[in-house]
């Protein structure tokens, strides 16, 4: 898609959000890399059913035809809510696909200041005036401090509904929790004859903390990322 919303370009000039942001169970990084896109939960259960997630059944937000995307840093909510789940205990690795933040611009994108599927959807706004509801100085029951890390959203679960797919020169990195997982992902995609170079790597043990993670932004405490590459040979670097 090359098309973009006007409206929603001059609003996302007004933010200080640089990327966005989208879980994955890290078993699907192989089927992103490749198929080279990032399919909706519909376009999943259609064409991938392996690797179709359960929690993707329960779209409350009533769009499984888009991609869920929150601002600057994920949903440390969902990933404690998904990783809870029974259907998960075989799966316990998550990656963090970081985004480029132009996408909102596409078409037919939905914002939501709150989690998207609260009310059933109810509270999604398209435009400019959607995506700048998600940084008002107030949002709900949220008040948005001075001192909040300016690319996060008030509520933390704000979300960005993007039609899908998107292509994987969208992805502008992937975050883990750890070195060792970097290298292990790394190590699962060599195996199936996927090349963990294609990628950006980031380790930031943070982001996969929903506690530590809503305790640096309300501070205003940076969220340390740092670059992680994949040796030629497989080894650890």
């Amino acid at each position: 898609m090359t098309s973009s919303c006007p409206e929603v370009a001059d609003a996302l000039r007004k933010c200080a959000f640089t990327r966005l942001a989208h879980f994955t169970p890290a078993r699907n990084l192989s089927y992103i890399l490749g198929d080279g896109l990032i399919r909706s939960s519909a376009d999943l259960a259609l064409k991938a059913p392996d690797y179709f997630s359960p929690t993707d059944r329960e779209r409350f937000d009533g769009h499984p035809d888009k991609i869920c995307c929150t601002f600057q840093y994920p949903n440390g909510y969902y990933l404690a809510q998904a990783r809870a789940k029974p259907e998960y205990i075989n799966y316990p690795d998550w990656v963090c696909l970081f985004l480029e933040a132009s996408l909102v611009t596409r078409p037919g994108t939905l914002f939501a200041p709150h989690n998207a599927a609260k009310d059933n959807g109810a509270h999604l706004k398209s435009g400019g005036e959607g995506l700048l509801a998600c940084f008002a100085n107030r949002v709900g029951e949220q008040h948005r401090r001075p001192s909040h890390l300016p690319g996060a959203a008030t509520d933390l679960q704000a979300e960005a509904l993007v039609p899908g797919p998107i292509d994987i020169r969208h992805v502008t990195a992937v975050a883990v929790p750890t070195t060792d997982d970097a290298a292990n992902e790394c190590s699962r995609l060599r195996v199936v004859g996927q090349n963990p170079a294609r990628l950006s790597w980031i380790v930031s043990d943070a982001l996969f903390d929903r506690d530590e993670l809503r305790k640096r932004i309300h501070g205003g405490n940076s969220i340390p990322l740092a670059s992680w590459e994949p040796s030629d040979d497989g080894e650890r670097r």
